[in-house]
């Protein structure tokens, strides 16, 4: 069986996260004319810097107008952690090196960022805190099952929505930064909060769609087998 190599102007197939589907497309033409002599590793080591930088932002300035170089920076992480991959396929450079580069930046670069969020904003409600204990064990949990079935599932709602979302939630709080919401009995808490709190829901639904597309993949392949 004769295996397809995915397009470059659209994720690949296990990729359903819905800004990924909506970016690449134009992303790939801004890609194409990046000259071949630039190494994929290469993006993907930039990309890794800059989400550091916006960590480090995020944790080093009290001024409120850093939360804006943040949110900018955290779209130019995540538009620049596309690029690699399209021009590793471009180029026929794809490696598994390359990949665990990609992968391992993205944990180390997300964990970095939460822990600015925890230092910037001084959080300390143990609900606050869980949420993003929860979102680092789901990291873990997609790798583990990424072992199991030999390829990384993402869902609609993926890693490139998160990041997108947190920097819209950095110009949120940026021009509301006096919200405040109380949700019957919890603590009040402020729009950091309040939105970090999603995790619980989208956690446990998260390996739910995770799980319904390694059953999809395992059945394709399945029927594929049987046909050819």
């Amino acid at each position: 069986m004769i295996r397809q190599e995915p397009s470059v102007a659209k994720p690949s197939a296990t990729n359903h996260d819905i800004t990924d589907r909506l970016i690449y497309p134009l992303l790939s033409k801004f890609v194409a004319h990046i000259p071949r002599s630039v190494h994929p590793n290469i993006l993907t080591l930039a990309a890794i810097c800059i989400g550091f930088a916006a960590a480090a932002t995020l944790a080093l300035s009290t001024q409120p107008y850093s939360l804006l170089i943040c949110a900018a920076l955290l779209v130019l992480w995540i538009l620049l952690d596309s690029c690699d991959g399209i021009h590793a396929r471009n180029t026929g450079q794809s490696s598994e090196f390359g990949g665990f580069l990609d992968h391992f930046g993205d944990a180390l670069g997300f964990f970095v960022l939460q822990a600015a969020i925890i230092y910037r904003f001084d959080l300390h409600e143990a609900l606050v805190f869980g949420a993003m204990l929860l979102r680092q064990a789901l990291a873990c949990w997609t790798y583990v099952i990424r072992i199991y079935a030999g390829q990384l599932f993402i869902t609609r709602l993926g890693w490139s929505f998160e990041i997108y979302a947190y920097a819209a939630l950095m110009v949120a709080i940026f021009c509301f930064p006096g919200f405040s919401l109380q949700i019957g009995f919890l603590p009040r808490l402020d729009l950091l909060g309040t939105v970090l709190l999603a995790y619980y829901i989208a956690v446990p639904f998260t390996l739910l769609e995770i799980g319904l597309m390694v059953l999809a993949s395992k059945k394709s392949f399945t029927r594929t087998g049987k046909h050819s």
